[in-house]
């Protein structure tokens, strides 16, 4: 909107009973009776005319390929995308295919949209007209229709709605669908783009899609098979590197018994085998037992300044001291929590300094 030399962004629109009030994004709004000049960002417009009409078609395939009883609940629709909002359980992932196809079969087929304003008494009692029933209408309400006859009343897909729309489905030119998640209980949430925007981000996955062929060494259309052959590799590896793990942690068990010592009345191992992993400190324990340990291990480990800590008590021993208890009393000590079972339990905290008064602490608790 502007007036010599002056411009202002409207920001928003809405009716005041028979007035029509513009709010102004920014500066001091124009006197009253000052003639202005609006003008319309029309690419902008565009854009929010296709979101806005694919939305009629999203959820007219939404009916077609999920659930007649799939209900509107909320919907944005803006120049950069579009999201819409209906109570159903999570659409599978052919679902999500068969609706973006539908929709654009019918985009191809450039179906006339048209609009017409009529007697809301006319239309309430229409179930073929989607409408949302907890609404409060005028007398008047804006049925648009697409497909049909215009102003027939006999398109395959009718709704009341105020918005700004295309005049033929072909406008819209490409549609995708970017996700589907669920936003509440029960509510599913299915976010998209059209036309341009649609283009654009094809056109990047495409790129996305050369870059990792090009870092793969790899043509696109063998692309899937040289990710397949990765991923096999990668899991015998993982094998190989677990059997590995496995094997360390049984000499590493072997050594740690070979350096039990008598805590009180009770044979113990406690350590610090400085930069493990908890899973090792895992594996490691679980070694124990395998070999058949007489005692209560105490294991605490660092890596990049994050402590895992680990306890196992033979089976003759939990009814004197449990493993979950000592996780539970020296885990706050190096800043962290834990706990377990009996016999086996875990911790972890992130004051790698206080990992030796841990260790005293459990050698407290068996004295």
């Amino acid at each position: 909107m502007s007036q010599n030399g002056s411009r202002w962004r409207v920001a928003n629109t809405q009716k005041a009973g028979n007035a029509i009030v513009h709010v102004i994004a920014n500066g001091t709004p124009p006197e009253p009776g000052v003639e202005v000049r609006v003008h319309i960002d029309l690419p902008r417009r565009r854009a929010i005319e296709r979101h806005h009409t694919v939305t009629h078609l999203l959820h007219w395939a939404l009916h077609e390929i999920v659930s007649r009883d799939a209900a509107q609940k909320g919907s944005y629709v803006g120049p950069e995308k579009l999201t819409f909002d209906f109570n159903n359980a999570a659409l599978t992932p052919q679902q999500v295919q068969d609706v973006e196809r539908l929709v654009n079969e019918r985009i191809v087929e450039n179906a006339h949209v048209s609009w017409m304003e009529m007697p809301y008494a006319e239309v309430k009692g229409r179930p073929e007209i989607m409408q949302f029933f907890g609404d409060k209408y005028g007398d008047t309400v804006r049925v648009v229709q697409i497909g049909g006859q215009p102003r027939a009343l006999d398109g395959y897909s009718m709704e009341l709605c105020g918005g700004t729309h295309v005049r033929g489905t072909g406008e819209i030119g490409l549609f995708r669908i970017d996700g589907e998640a669920a936003i509440a209980a029960g509510v599913r949430r299915v976010e998209a783009v059209a036309g341009l925007n649609a283009y654009e981000q094809a056109k990047r996955d495409q790129e996305f899609i050369r870059s990792i062929a090009g870092k793969l060494n790899s043509p696109i259309a063998d692309l899937e098979k040289r990710i397949e052959s990765m991923l096999t590799q990668q899991k015998a590896l993982e094998k190989a590197m677990k059997s590995i793990e496995q094997k360390q942690a049984v000499e590493t068990a072997r050594q740690l018994v070979a350096k039990a010592q008598s805590v009180g009345t009770t044979l113990a191992i406690i350590e610090n085998l400085g930069s493990a992993t908890g899973d090792q400190l895992q594996a490691i324990t679980d070694a124990l037992k395998q070999q058949q340990f007489k005692g209560v291990a105490v294991l605490a480990s660092a890596v990049d300044g994050t402590v895992a800590l680990a306890a196992s008590v033979a089976p003759e021993f939990t009814s004197k001291v449990q493993a979950g208890k000592i996780i539970q009393t020296i885990a706050p000590i190096v800043g962290g929590k834990g706990g377990g079972r009996p016999d086996s339990a875990r911790g972890a905290g992130k004051d790698a300094s206080k990992i030796d008064e841990a260790l005293a602490q459990a050698r407290a608790l068996l004295a």
